[in-house]
């Protein structure tokens, strides 16, 4: 046991240092004229990422599938996720407005990086390269291994915060440390990265498409979508109003997101994440037929 989890921390020290050096070294390169596209250098940091979990896996004979939990989910979870995603929002707005009251919103720095080149090769960066790659890593390996070693809550909020660091930056590591813990919850219901996978595809589509309309309505008024958005910020006294709105609406949302993961524990029948995510009090009160708790 604590072997494995030397070696947790050693491959997560390791994407991580693999990490801060891409992002330097293609910061570093336009000022020596070297300019990369975003699709380019955005899928070789999420490679940097996933790769020493794969290697970490193979050098110890594990299969990649099992290991990064690559099971099957009914089409009845898949709905139950989209639900999940969208019970996410508010937590996930209110961590991103919240952390605003004291740095710049990193994601809408970089929208003319994504928006400049290839429409289609950002869209494939953000949606699918990040969801899959991230979600191999830090829920796939970080936290399906830390759940082995040690409590659900300690391997959920360890590993959400490791989701967080990643980021590498405060604005994006706060609402990364919200979604990485129902992230992992989800995954935990239903046995399944495909349901973090699903989760992460649809925050992101999310995101790049507002980022795309709001970089386009700057561009036909004549600003800089960061520049206005830098300076709404400095200036207006709104983020920690519209923080605790969300905060609140979080709150009330909370039993709902519970409930869901409940529904997808049953969808997958998954009694044990039932018990352990203290979704119900005895497993065996509870009958499962073709994933309908009776």
């Amino acid at each position: 046991m604590k072997i494995e989890t030397i070696g947790i921390v050693v491959t997560y020290m390791v994407m991580l240092i693999i990490n801060f050096a891409l992002s330097k070294l293609f910061d570093f390169l336009p000022n020596k004229g070297i300019n990369i596209p975003f699709a380019i250098y955005g899928t070789v940091m999420e490679i940097g990422i996933l790769l020493p979990a794969i290697i970490y896996t193979k050098l110890k004979g594990e299969s990649l599938i099992d290991s990064f939990g690559f099971r099957k989910i009914r089409p009845r979870t898949v709905f139950l996720t989209v639900g999940l995603t969208l019970l996410s929002l508010p937590p996930f707005w209110c961590a991103n407005v919240l952390s605003q009251i004291f740095v710049p919103n990193t994601a809408v720095e970089s929208a003319s990086e994504m928006t400049s080149g290839s429409l289609l090769g950002s869209f494939f960066v953000v949606v699918i390269a990040a969801s899959i790659c991230e979600e191999i890593a830090l829920r796939g390996f970080c936290f399906n291994r830390l759940k082995k070693v040690t409590y659900l809550l300690t391997a959920t909020c360890i590993s959400a915060l490791m989701f967080g660091i990643i980021h590498l930056n405060i604005n994006q590591m706060c609402y990364a440390i919200v979604l990485g813990i129902i992230f992992a919850l989800a995954n935990h219901a239903s046995g399944s990265i495909w349901t973090s996978v699903i989760m992460h595809s649809i925050i992101n589509s999310l995101g790049f498409i507002i980022l795309l309309l709001g970089e386009m309505a700057a561009n036909s008024a004549g600003l800089d979508l960061a520049e206005a958005t830098e300076m709404e910020r400095v200036q207006d006294n709104s983020m920690l109003i519209t923080g605790l709105v969300l905060l609140a609406i979080s709150i009330i949302f909370l039993p709902l997101i519970k409930r869901v993961l409940r529904k997808i524990a049953v969808s997958e029948n998954n009694p044990e994440a039932m018990t352990n995510l203290g979704l119900c009090k005895e497993t065996n009160k509870l009958e499962f037929d073709g994933g309908i708790a009776k």
